[in-house]
């Protein structure tokens, strides 16, 4: 029995052509493709070695080189001054606070002056009363002299006279000295500054007694514009060092910070000492520094530099650019063509990132100083950067 027919169910005349449909759109985009492949072939990127390497050069140049002796310093002042009191008394007030800039000569703090007025007026009075005997001693000397001439005093009391005018001659001469100490004392109780610095925290308040024993004292005062850095260096440079100051009387000396990245100050080596160190092989030196801006502190760890020789018109290349290999030290130069070509290269002595180029480069060659880990003979280059 045959089954009924489904109107949803394609017949057999519509699925044959939805076949050949469909057989007819792929032979068309086959065509198409083919049409397609018949173009312009695309070009073929380039291979990895015929690629220009980008580097970044640096020139050769003709010009000073110095050579500097490295260190560790510490900034030392030139002057630091422990204030004390030279007398024993209440401190009435302070003039100063703490970390202030004074000058040579400034009132600092005061002591109470009264036990020190009233010796210095007792001394006075002393000496005024020698005096007063002193002159009635040498009137009765003078009296006694003409007298003695008349032959109407006898030799002893005149002796005598003379005696006394001496002994009041001395008494006025400790008197003068007794005033002398007395105002010293009465000075003393004015503290002042006995040079340009900078004051530090104070160590005892006003109200308080002082004596003229006390080792801690008031305060501290040290010169920081000029001030120093000490430093050492070890005795086989001191024959570098020695001929460096028989060429120039001045040696440049940079203080570095603590990463060796910045210049602190520049100043000059003012003092070399007169014996090496014979635990340590060492000899101290000591460098001067204007410190105007007082970048410069009391006891600052600072890196030193001292430029002990300069060589004139030397050629030079920085030291980045320079390689090692199994015959000694090269670099990659870049002709005119823009390709890179092998130099072994003679050194000579290095300071700063620069290195002396003895022979095998001529000043205004350029060196390549980035990108020469992907360089060979004869391969093409494109500079990107120009270094000083």
């Amino acid at each position: 029995m045959s089954l009924p027919y489904s109107a949803g169910r394609p017949s057999r005349t519509q699925r044959l052509i939805l076949i050949a449909a469909a057989l007819s759109l792929a032979v068309l985009i086959g065509v198409a493709y083919w049409l397609m492949g018949k173009g312009p072939a695309a070009p073929r990127p380039p291979e990895y070695g015929q690629i220009p390497v980008a580097v970044s050069v640096a020139a050769a140049r003709v010009g000073p080189l110095q050579r500097d002796l490295h260190a560790l310093g510490t900034i030392t002042p030139l002057a630091q001054v422990t204030l004390r009191s030279q007398v024993d008394g209440e401190l009435i007030r302070l003039h100063y606070t703490e970390g202030q800039a004074v000058t040579r000569g400034q009132l600092l703090a005061e002591i109470d002056a009264r036990p020190y007025l009233a010796a210095l007026a007792a001394a006075e009075g002393a000496l005024a009363t020698t005096q007063a005997l002193l002159d009635n001693a040498q009137a009765d000397l003078q009296r006694y002299r003409r007298l003695a001439r008349q032959e109407s005093v006898a030799g002893q009391q005149l002796d005598t006279a003379e005696a006394q005018v001496r002994a009041y001659t001395a008494q006025r001469q400790l008197n003068h000295a007794q005033v002398a100490d007395a105002e010293r004392l009465l000075s003393h109780t004015r503290i002042v500054a006995p040079q340009d610095g900078r004051i530090g925290l104070r160590r005892v308040d006003a109200g308080n007694q002082v004596r003229a024993d006390d080792a801690n004292g008031l305060t501290t005062l040290v010169q920081t514009m000029p001030i120093s850095a000490i430093f050492s260096i070890s005795e086989t440079r001191l024959d570098i060092l020695r001929r460096a100051q028989a060429k120039t009387a001045i040696l440049r000396v940079q203080a570095w910070d603590a990463d060796d990245r910045r210049v602190l100050a520049e100043g000059t080596l003012e003092a070399l000492d007169n014996r090496i160190q014979a635990a340590s092989g060492t000899v101290r030196l000591r460098a001067r520094f204007d410190n105007t801006d007082e970048s410069l502190f009391p006891n600052q760890f600072v890196n030193i530099r001292l430029a002990v020789v300069q060589q004139d018109n030397v050629v030079t290349i920085p030291s980045a650019a320079v390689q090692y290999g199994t015959e000694g030290a090269f670099v990659f130069v870049i002709d005119d063509a823009q390709r890179a070509a092998r130099r072994v290269l003679q050194l000579g002595s290095a300071n700063a990132g620069r290195v002396v180029v003895e022979s095998g480069l001529a000043a205004s060659e350029r060196v390549v100083v980035e990108g020469v880990d992907r360089l060979h003979d004869g391969r093409e280059v494109q500079v990107v950067e120009s270094l000083t």
